[in-house]
């Protein structure tokens, strides 16, 4: 059986699921997240690259290849809460928080290694970094679908852009 259709299978069967449920879903593709790779994208207009390769009323599975050096924007996923497994490469997760102005402060980073499983809860503020020398390649499931992705701009960089 190929990825595509063991995620389908998997997935197409969860309603309304938890993070605990997402995790063992994602963990019961067993052998075949070793071939998550084989359909990841490149970056196009973003600075890591995005499939989409599920998708339901319920909940959107995704792949992103985030390459050595490169981050996310700071963002959240709304009313979406979402879990991911790391198949490949070591990623940081940077949390933030808002200041009274409304812009992002990081409070702390966790370290997420291959083989790793790792939440996003509903309105979580967070930026996934790659800053070593060897791509990143996770798999991602949310639910509901990705809907209200909000970005978010550091002081510093609005700063930047008046002066």
């Amino acid at each position: 059986m190929t990825l595509l259709r063991a995620i389908e299978r998997t997935f197409c069967r969860l309603q309304q699921p938890t993070h605990e449920q997402m995790k063992s879903a994602l963990l019961s593709l067993g052998e075949l997240l070793q071939t998550v790779p084989e359909y990841k994208t490149e970056p196009e207009q973003l600075p890591y690259g995005r499939n989409a390769v599920f998708s339901n009323k319920e909940l959107e599975v995704i792949i992103i290849h985030i390459p050595a050096n490169q981050s996310t924007a700071i963002h959240n996923h709304g009313s979406s809460i979402g879990t991911a497994y790391l198949v490949e490469g070591q990623l940081v997760n940077t949390m933030f928080t808002l200041d009274s102005y409304g812009y992002p402060v990081p409070e702390h980073d966790d370290f997420i290694q291959a083989g790793q499983c790792f939440d996003a809860p509903a309105d979580q503020i967070h930026q996934l970094s790659n800053p070593f020398h060897e791509r990143a390649i996770s798999l991602h499931v949310y639910t509901p679908p990705l809907r209200e992705v909000n970005r978010y701009l550091p002081y510093t960089d609005i700063l930047d852009y008046v002066i």
